[in-house]
């Protein structure tokens, strides 16, 4: 269905639109190269010349933006952004030293329950799943 829509738009087979919908169709897995040759006559070559294409394009303003680079630099001086990034990291050290205790917690509740109940609660490792 895709594939018929753009065959019936022959005119604007060289627009940015046209080649960015095959690649769209290519790229869905909604029609495989083959089918897109078969229909619109573009070589699987082709294809791969305009995937790359399309993979640049839409990835162009997060690769080589000369602005980002400019303001990351600028924020890298600034002493309020390094007075946040340090309060950052003490949150995130907090949060690692609470999780840790949780964590620990949890085990020995886990422990204590085995010693008690005479059940195992955690799964060993190694152990095999029974064959069906």
């Amino acid at each position: 269905m895709y594939i018929n829509v753009l065959q019936r738009n022959k005119k604007s087979r060289q627009s940015v639109s046209f080649k960015r919908k095959v690649v769209e169709i290519y790229r869905a897995e909604i029609s495989d190269k083959h089918e897109i040759h078969q229909h619109l006559h573009i070589s699987p070559t082709e294809l791969r010349r305009l995937n790359r294409w399309y993979f640049r394009h839409r990835l162009k303003r997060h690769l080589s933006s000369h602005s980002f680079l400019k303001q990351t630099m600028k924020k890298k001086t600034d002493a309020s952004y390094l007075k946040a990034l340090e309060k950052r990291l003490l949150e995130a050290e907090k949060e690692n030293k609470f999780l840790r205790l949780k964590a620990e917690a949890f085990e020995i509740a886990i422990q204590i329950a085995e010693e008690e109940l005479k059940i195992p609660i955690l799964k060993k490792s190694g152990t095999q799943q029974p064959k069906n």
